[in-house]
């Protein structure tokens, strides 16, 4: 079925280098024509790769000519010819593997032209071909060739395209032809193109060929300039090129930047000379550079290039490259390796070849350094004593090559001075130069990959004085050292807050014992808000005041604190304390900060402050302060007495900063944090506890007025303390997601907080699921592309989820943490196991990854299957589970359930872990991620504007997200852990025991880094313990300490069992001697005969890897899954593979040499290579006659040690619970996507509202699968065995009416007289369930014809009591509903009557409308 034309807009072809007048044509496994689709379509369906082989054809040529089909399954490139009247038209076919899912299809011509040029030019193209006749055809082809472009390619031969010729677009005169039958695989000649705004326009012509000697063989013609040049200065310069042999010269502008931009009027075979000029009234340069083609072919034979013709197509059929460094190339990497390329001249002109395999000569213009002043002050630059010149503010430009270390200065107005830095001496990884010696000043060393911290002090008197600081950077980039100097702190606003800061600078003395804070007279900055886009741009912080008590004497900088003060607004007076926040601290010990910025006199829903979290990150010298609202603030005190509150923390410490009292005014909340909270972030200790507070009143006389008793934040609940000067207050406490909630109340108001605590719940809804086995596979349906294979399969057995409210407080805790409702989640799992599904298929050598430790003594588990059980039952079911997770969660913001508490714990398991399936699996992984354009954020703005790194968002966003958990445990974790790894020896460690010891945090306020952290360490510390069980349980030494541990394990139950049973008596004694004389017998005889099974196994599979003879190492290991299962099976199967190992050796001596001869002759190589590989060869044969025969009589002792443990029940390993279930891609069923594109493109509409799979049964009793399809128009009867349309019944002529004779079934019925069927549909609405599709034959002699046999009697039968829908399991209610739904809708929509059934407007309002409704639906009335 061809798709109607308007129906979709074609992908040009010429993306896919095709020319404009192809289509890609496809065809599929429905019987029919060919579908014609959209190729973006098509590229979409390539990639799912279960579509068949595909053609393609050129329109125009014959009645449809198709190719032989190709197949998309595998990478590589290959050809399709289409013959048609003696032509041959060859298609070259390139498919490139992008990732797992994805695949990039190129289909071309053999000719493929492109062009460099900057300027379009007219192309003409002669093709000569023989003619059906006979006689000789010649034919002129005609395309304009944009900058920068590609042609579509031409589906030419080499034979065909002999010359081409080109001219200047708009003008009539050709240039000469081109001769094209050059036999070299790279062939370039010169071009003149004529031009008439009198202006000589000469290019390179270069013939490339891809794939020489070869079917894919493709000829590439690609033009480019002569010369191209390429600025790296700031400015634009003047070139002065000039002809000397003809006495020309004329002057052309250069930009710079980076930028590219080819040289004019030049000539071939004519020495040009450049000279320079940065200016007009500036001299031009007295040295001048050579230019000429000779120039460029004799650096193109001395320099290979350093790169392949790929390049040159992926520039024009490749991605954007979006990851080339930009001018000023400031970026800041880590990853650089690059040298210095001259320090001691201003400029450097280098010549080079532009690309690889092109003739193009780049001339690029390379200065020293770059100095970039990304400040926000005008500097001045020093070089000694002397001042060089000014850098006004964002200004590039070229520094001059400085012979001594320089200094950065600032002209402060109000001193009429030009403060200096220190002196900066630049250092070279070679030999520096000759500096001179300079004054005895000190001098800071810049080396070229580093950054330096200098700063200015502006001002003379104290109280004036301000600090400026700068981080001066310098890296190498195209061999241009960039200086870099920038504001050593960036301030960034991430809240929709316009936000006031002053930044300041004191004398650290955190034993002043003050306790209020003034707000001093300093500068005042601001910050816009935010914006949502990631890239939030940066604002500089420009300079630190310098408080009164700073000093000229005071120059240590460990006793000076840089703070900052924040505010909403930028009021000053005597009631500026009441807009600004108490100082934040800046230095990297504190990277988080919660600061509370005050409104003013305004009020927010109750509170006076605005909680907003400060982080500190350093990234490559420059410190980055973000400001983001906080979400997690760490306490919140509401004060509900009519007077001021002052709240101080008791510090037993020296703390490192002063900390001052919370002033929390009347009938006002506001935010906070302990200083104990701030120098503990982000710790994650094992117990943290927060330290007491005292309140007091805000009177006059503070002298006068004591601090109140000590108030213990860590037990929720109510505590009562007398205020001085007011009386007794109520003080209640609630710790919720990591905030503490603190309320202080006079006593009239704090009635309703008690007997709100003393609520309990009056309505408790619990949630209970029981899930008896839930199995869930990972299949891998990209390896193998005809079917869907698994990979891992999790069994979990017995799964009980309870989930319910609690209606009390947290364990040992007061009934005041009711204040927020808790919910309790438990979660068990009796049983778990991981299996790994390509055991059997693979050279893996473990089926099972995780599973429960087998039990010494089975224990009757309760027989829990559903939800009515006791309590007992219930009790020892939960006891005996193998894994237990308990969650509390609490009620967070926009009714969201957060995690408080997480506990867990899990039985003794075991776990099997082996290296090459690890990495099998994670390769596997990383092919299903589809593959990405790597363009990503930008790393920096035009004109050398910096934006926020990546990195610094990242972990900005991770400090002010925290992980809060109000406690989490995990219990003691027992294991017994098998490796295999097979490095250059097979080393494995055999069910080591390792045990792990309580893990419990708790409360937890940090970043998820310093969670999993703290659990690497706890469980790598447990491991590093039990270092001498990993080594004694090595296969290699024969697993002496799963030895020891049997043997002891026998010997405490030979005397364990017969004590417990004389406890008992008599009887219980005698049995207790035999159960534990068995148990030391057993537990003897596995350990003996495991430790030496396993030094036999690891002995043979060591032996094998030494063999060097790969054939064999996979066949041994395909034979070692195959485990024996007696005594006899072992000693058969080891004598077996003895006997192959011996015969493997001798006839290794003549194999190998054999295999190596033969495949350097394939590769044709050369006698020496031939040589080389039968000497190894026979090396390898002589390693393996001494390694084949040990590892033959190891496998035998291997083999009959694993016989003798599986005959007598003693193995250890563990097997798959379930097999693998591989799914074959011809055996998935139809998707939606199928019908709208191949049945239903004649409709106007093509949109199908259901798809019901069903069985369709004839007369004869013959069933086969059928698809019931409902669209607007028409509903369709479609045969999924014969892929074909059955029937179709337009909705205008189909009635609904209530079936007379049974009352709960519903009949489609068609209204047409004298059509020969009728459709009929019952639905058992009482049942609610779908009950039978039925199409017969009307005709007066029905019966008649049913007796005689008449085969076109049929019927449908789909659901209903006694068959299910094939291929899904789904519920017939929602089924019922559905059709119902859409018939009514269709009927409606083209009037038609309704059908008026009353008894199911039950079924209609109890069945919900995810599967029932589509868009634009609505419920039927009945």
């Amino acid at each position: 079925m061809a798709v109607v034309e308007g129906s979709y807009q074609p992908l040009e072809p010429q993306t896919l280098g095709l020319s404009p007048n192809w289509l890609l044509m496809g065809f599929s496994s429905m019987k029919g024509r060919g579908c014609r689709v959209p190729l973006e379509i098509l590229l979409k369906l390539l990639a799912r790769l279960t579509w068949p082989l595909l053609h393609i054809c050129i329109e125009g040529w014959g009645n449809w000519r198709w190719s032989d089909p190709f197949s998309v399954d595998h990478a590589g490139t290959f050809i399709r010819t289409i013959q048609y009247k003696g032509r041959t038209a060859s298609l070259i076919i390139k498919i490139q593997q992008l990732s797992g899912v994805q695949k990039q299809i190129i289909i071309s011509g053999r000719q493929i032209i492109c062009s460099y040029l900057s300027e379009s030019i007219e192309l003409k193209v002669v093709q000569h071909y023989i003619g059906q006749d006979g006689q000789a055809v010649v034919r002129e082809h005609f395309d304009c060739l944009t900058p920068k472009k590609k042609l579509p390619s031409y589906i030419l031969e080499n034979s065909e395209l002999t010359e081409l010729c080109v001219k200047a677009k708009g003008d009539e005169d050709w240039s000469r032809d081109v001769c094209l039958e050059s036999k070299a695989a790279e062939d370039s000649i010169v071009i003149q193109v004529p031009s008439s705004n009198s202006s000589i326009i000469y290019v390179w012509c270069t013939v490339l060929t891809l794939e020489p000697n070869s079917q894919v063989q493709q000829r590439m013609i690609v033009f480019s300039p002569l010369f191209i040049m390429r600025s790296h200065l700031p400015d634009p310069i003047i070139i002065h090129l000039e002809k000397r042999s003809l006495g020309l010269s004329e002057t052309q502008i250069i930009p710079g930047k980076g930028q590219e931009k080819p040289l004019q009027n030049i000539e071939p075979d004519l020495i040009h000379h450049l000279t320079f000029q940065a200016r007009e009234e500036y001299d031009p340069s007295d040295c001048a550079v050579p230019i000429s083609t000779a120039l460029i072919r004799q650096i193109a034979t001395k320099i290979h290039p350093g790169g392949t013709v790929n390049q040159i197509l992926d520039d024009f059929y490749g991605p954007e490259k979006s990851l080339e460094p930009t001018w000023p190339y400031n970026k800041k990497d880590s990853e650089r390796t690059e040298q210095l390329s001259q320090w001691d001249s201003p400029m450097r002109v280098k010549l080079s070849i532009w690309k690889p395999y092109i003739r193009t000569l780049l001339i690029e213009l390379l200065p020293w350094a770059l100095l970039i002043n990304q400040s926000k002050w005008d500097l001045w630059l020093f070089e000694g004593e002397k001042i060089v010149l000014q850098v006004p503010a964002g200004k590039i430009i070229i520094p001059p090559n400085f012979q001594e270390a320089f200094q950065i200065g600032i002209y402060w107005a109000n001193t009429n001075t030009v403060h200096k830095s220190v002196a900066i001496k630049l250092v070279h990884n070679l030999t520096s130069p000759k500096w001179k010696d300079g004054g005895n000043g000190e001098v800071v060393t810049l080396d070229e990959e580093a950054f330096v911290d200098v700063e200015i002090r502006l001002g003379a008197f104290p109280g004036h004085q301000k600090l400026c600081q700068f981080c001066i950077s310098s890296m190498v980039q195209q061999g241009i050292q960039i200086i870099q100097i920038e504001d050593k702190t960036t301030i960034i606003n991430n809240t929709p807050y316009h936000i006031f800061y002053k930044p300041q600078l004191s004398v650290s003395n955190p034993h002043s014992g003050k306790e209020d804070f003034h707000v001093p007279d300093s500068a005042t900055f601001s910050i816009c808000p935010g914006g949502e886009q990631p890239a939030v741009k940066p604002s500089s912080l420009p300079c630190w005041d310098l408080m009164p008590d700073i000093g000229p004497l005071v120059l240590d900088a460990s006793l000076l604190q840089k703070q900052i003060l924040l505010g909403f607004s930028s009021a000053a007076g005597a009631d500026s304390s009441q807009c600004w926040s108490l100082p934040a601290i800046v230095t990297q010990e504190f990277p988080r900060q919660s600061v509370a910025v005050p409104f003013g006199n305004f009020r927010e829903n109750g509170f006076c402050t605005r909680a907003l979290a400060l982080t500190y990150q350093e990234h490559f010298g420059v410190t980055y302060l973000t400001l983001s609202e906080d979400p997690s603030p760490r306490v919140i005190v509401h004060n509900r007495c009519p007077m001021t509150v002052l709240m101080k923390e008791n510090i037993k410490e020296i703390p490192k900063f002063e900390v001052y009292c919370r002033k929390i005014p009347s009938e006002s909340s506001v935010h906070h944090e302990l200083y104990h909270q701030i120098s503990s972030y982000p710790d994650c200790k094992t117990k943290d506890l927060l330290p007491s507070l005292f309140l007091r009143v805000d009177l006059l006389d503070p002298v006068a007025t004591e601090w109140s008793d000590a108030i213990d934040t860590n037990s929720q609940g109510t505590q009562v303390v007398f205020l001085t000067g007011f009386g007794y207050v109520y003080v209640d406490i609630v710790h919720q997601c990591g905030t503490v909630f603190i309320t202080v109340a006079p006593e009239g108001k704090a009635g309703p907080i008690l007997t709100h605590t003393t609520r309990t719940l009056e309505k408790m809804v619990t949630f209970k699921v029981f899930i008896t086995q839930l199995s869930v596979a990972v299949s891998d349906d990209l390896t193998h592309h005809r079917e869907s294979s698994e990979l891992l399969r999790l069994t979990l057995d017995n799964i009980f989820l309870h989930m319910a409210p609690v209606a009390g407080a947290l364990p040992g805790e007061e009934p005041a943490a009711a204040l927020f409702r808790l919910y309790s989640v438990e979660i068990y799992c009796g049983d778990l196991q991981l299996d790994n599904q390509l055991y059997n298929k693979s050279n893996f050598h473990f089926a099972v990854l995780v599973c429960q430790e087998e039990k010494a003594e089975p224990t009757q588990c309760p027989r829990v299957s559903h939800l009515l059980v006791s309590s007992r039952d219930l009790e020892e079911y939960k006891e005996n589970c193998f894994i237990k997770l308990g969650i509390t969660l609490t009620e967070g913001k926009s009714f969201l359930l957060l995690v408080s508490e997480l506990s867990f714990e899990l039985k003794p398991a075991r776990l099997y872990v082996e290296d090459t399936f690890v990495h099998y699996i994670k390769t596997l992984f990383h092919t299903y991620l589809p593959h990405r354009k790597p363009a990503g954020h930008p790393s920096q703005l035009c004109g050398g504007d910096q934006v926020l790194p990546l990195q610094v968002r990242q972990h900005a966003r991770a400090l002010v997200n925290p992980v809060k958990l109000r406690k989490l445990v995990i219990q003691p974790v027992n294991l017994l852990v098998s490796i295999h790894a097979s490095l250059k020896l097979y080393i494995a460690s055999d069910h080591t025991p390792l045990s792990f010891s309580l893990f419990e945090r708790g409360p937890i306020f940090t970043t998820a880094r310093q969670l999993v952290h703290a659990l690497a360490m706890h469980y790598a510390a447990g491991a590093l313990f039990r270092a001498g069980w990993v080594v004694g349980s090595l296969e290699i030494l024969g697993s002496p300490a799963s030895l020891v541990r049997s043997v002891g394990t026998g010997i405490a139950d030979f005397f364990r069992l017969p004590y417990e049973g004389l406890t008992r008596g008599p009887g219980a004694f005698v049995s207790g001697v035999s159960r534990g004389t068995t148990s030391f017998v057993k537990h003897i005889s596995k350990g003996t005969l495991t430790s030496i099974t396993n030094l036999a196994t690891s002995l043979a599979r060591n032996m094998d890897r030494l063999s060097l003879d790969e054939e064999h190492y996979n066949r041994q290991e395909e034979w070692r899954r195959q485990l024996p299962e007696s005594l006899g099976e072992g000693l058969r199967q080891g004598l077996s593979r003895l006997g192959i190992s011996l015969l493997g050796a001798i006839a290794g001596i003549v194999d190998q040499p054999m295999q190596n001869f033969q495949k350097t002759s394939a590769a044709q190589a050369s006698a020496g290579h031939k040589a080389k590989g039968v000497i190894s060869g026979v090396g390898k044969g002589l390693m393996g006659v001494f390694t084949k025969p040990i590892g033959g009589a190891a496998e035998l002792v291997s083999q009959t040690g694993y016989g003798i443990l599986h005959g007598a029940g003693l193995s250890q390993l563990p097997k798959q619970r379930y097999q693998p279930s591989d799914q074959h891609a011809d055996q998935a069923p139809n998707s939606h996507v199928k019908y709208v594109w191949k049945m239903l493109q004649s409709l106007g509409r093509p949109e199908v509202h259901m798809a019901l799979d069903v069985v369709l049964v004839r007369g004869s009793g013959q069933e086969h699968e059928g698809c019931l399809l409902l669209t607007s128009e028409v509903l369709f009867v479609v045969s999924v065995s014969e892929d074909t349309q059955q029937q179709a019944f337009p909705v205008t002529e189909i009635d609904c009416a209530q079936d007379s004779e049974q009352k709960d079934l519903l009949t489609v019925q068609l209204r047409q007289p004298r059509v020969a069927c009728d459709v009929e549909v019952w639905f058992r609405c009482g049942f609610l369930e779908l009950a039978a599709w039925e199409v017969r034959t009307q005709a007066d002699s029905y019966d008649s014809k049913v007796a005689a046999g008449d085969q076109k009697s049929r019927r449908m039968v789909a659901g209903g009591p006694t068959r299910n829908f094939i291929g899904h399991n789904v519920v017939n209610t929602s089924l019922s509903y559905t059709l119902i739904c859409l018939l009514q809708q269709c009927s409606r929509s083209h009037r038609i009557i309704s059908c008026p059934i009353s008894n199911t407007e039950h079924l209609l309002e109890a069945v919900p409308g995810p599967l029932g409704q589509f868009p634009g639906s609505t419920a039927p009335e009945m």
